[in-house]
């Protein structure tokens, strides 16, 4: 196995959500594990619908987000990428304004040129909000030249 560079928390923070969405969406990367990644999200204004209730495209936002970096953890970073191919979430709860959500990654499959994530959402109290899965698509980066 080539040797690569171990993703960390203090990565994350430093460079990869500065500025952009998870930032912006409110997303924050709080534990990298060997094979996990766990996030977190405080529901407010910006992820509600109509009735006061979480909209249910913020638990996808969060289910690509943390399996898009779960997938950095098995990647060579200065050689290659992934990219999220198809995400699908079964919506189990609803979620509130103030409820404070947790997703977290679990590895289905770790291949060459595929990685598939299950993440829970679930919020304070441990209910289950949300349930998805991702595959993601390595590739190779290509020179720039």
């Amino acid at each position: 196995m080539e040797l690569r560079e171990r993703l960390t928390l203090e990565k994350i923070k430093d460079h990869s959500i500065k500025g952009q969405l998870p930032e912006n969406f409110g997303i924050d990367i709080v534990e990298v594990g060997e094979n996990y990644i766990i996030g977190s999200l405080t529901v407010d204004e910006r992820h509600l619908r109509p009735g006061n209730i979480m909209n249910g495209g913020v638990s996808l936002v969060l289910i690509e987000t943390i399996g898009s970096f779960s997938s950095q953890l098995f990647l060579n970073q200065e050689k290659q990428n992934a990219f999220g191919i198809q995400v699908s979430a079964n919506h189990i709860s609803v979620a509130r304004p103030g409820d404070l959500l947790t997703a977290k990654s679990t590895p289905i499959h770790i291949g060459k040129t595929t990685h598939i994530w299950d993440v829970n959402i679930t919020n304070q109290n441990g209910k289950l909000i949300s349930n998805g899965k991702i595959t993601m698509l390595v590739t190779e980066n290509k020179n720039k030249e």
